[in-house]
């Protein structure tokens, strides 16, 4: 009975170490499996983050520059200031410039607005110097009519409008080089010298004005279209007659020139007017203030001679009494 007893307990005992063993391995196991899990699972964001960063790069597959600082409006864009970048190709703008238009050196581009850092170049948001050909001079005229604040570096179209009301553009967003009066220089090209030959005559014999129009920010306007149309007629009379050019031209510049003259005689006789306006104010502010001094003065006089009179009174009643 007692030997039952024992391997029974026996019995027991062994179950109870092998449950208590198959729980510990059951719960090792299910750790050691948690771990295995979240190892493969990191591997798989790990990996999964690589082929973002892999599809990422392979997405931006577009050359283009980037400002490597900011650069203010008008200021020429040098390669030193850009930074080679790759961008998306569905973000690639059309108009991008590559690194090859740097590297031949040939245009220099300045900024059109105020650019920031990491600004990627287009052509919408820098303008080009005007590259000099062969055919390029510097035209000097005096009988163009000039905006009174024209300023040297300022762009102007130069057209012609005649006496029916019609509107024509001669020079399309031309660079004021220099101007002193009434005398502009701006560069031309044969193609703009012999327009002008014609639009000369054309002034002349039609009684037309040629003038000069200033753009209000010629970085981000775009230019005009050329639109004058050069008369058969007027082609014929220059080719019978070339002085005629030198002849209608001298007559515009008198014409010009009579014009400011007249201007200044207007402006003169009203300089002359608001001087004497302003000496006969000044004659009336003066004699006001005469005036205004006398009225004093007497008045100051009076009150004085009114005490005195009343410190005699006081002192001779006082002698009375003693």
């Amino acid at each position: 009975m007692g030997i039952r007893l024992r391997t029974k307990k026996l019995i027991y005992s062994g179950l109870a170490g092998a449950g208590i063993t198959l729980i510990l391995t059951s719960a090792g196991g299910y750790v050691a499996y948690n771990k295995v899990q979240e190892h493969e699972i990191a591997l798989k964001q790990e990996y999964k983050g690589k082929m973002e960063a892999l599809q990422s790069v392979a997405d931006q597959s577009e050359n283009a520059l980037a400002l490597n600082r900011k650069v203010e409006k008008g200021e020429q864009i040098t390669e030193a200031m850009l930074e080679p970048v790759y961008v998306p190709k569905g973000a690639a703008a059309g108009d991008r410039i590559l690194n090859n238009t740097f590297e031949a050196g040939d245009t220099p581009y300045f900024a059109k607005t105020d650019l920031t850092a990491n600004t990627i170049l287009t052509e919408s948001i820098v303008y080009a110097e005007e590259m000099i050909t062969n055919d390029i001079r510097e035209g000097e005229y005096s009988f163009i009519e000039l905006p009174s604040k024209l300023q040297v570096d300022k762009y102007v179209d130069i057209r012609i409008q005649f006496p029916s009301g019609d509107d024509f553009v001669l020079f399309a967003k031309k660079k004021v080089k220099d101007v002193q009066g009434v005398t502009m220089w701006v560069d031309v090209d044969e193609g703009e010298i012999m327009t002008m030959s014609s639009a000369i005559v054309d002034a002349y014999v039609s009684g037309a004005k040629i003038y000069a129009m200033p753009y209000v920010d010629e970085h981000m306007q775009q230019n005009s279209e050329m639109t004058y149309p050069v008369k058969l007629n007027v082609k014929e009379l220059i080719q019978k007659d070339p002085n005629i050019v030198n002849i209608a031209k001298l007559n515009l510049e008198q014409q010009n020139r009579a014009r400011v003259e007249e201007n200044l005689k207007v402006m003169d006789e009203m300089t002359r007017d608001k001087v004497k306006t302003g000496d006969e104010a000044t004659k009336n502010a003066v004699n006001k203030d005469k005036e205004r001094r006398s009225a004093e003065e007497r008045v100051n006089s009076y009150n004085d001679q009114a005490q005195k009179e009343q410190a005699e009174l006081v002192g001779g009643g006082k002698g009375g009494s003693n």
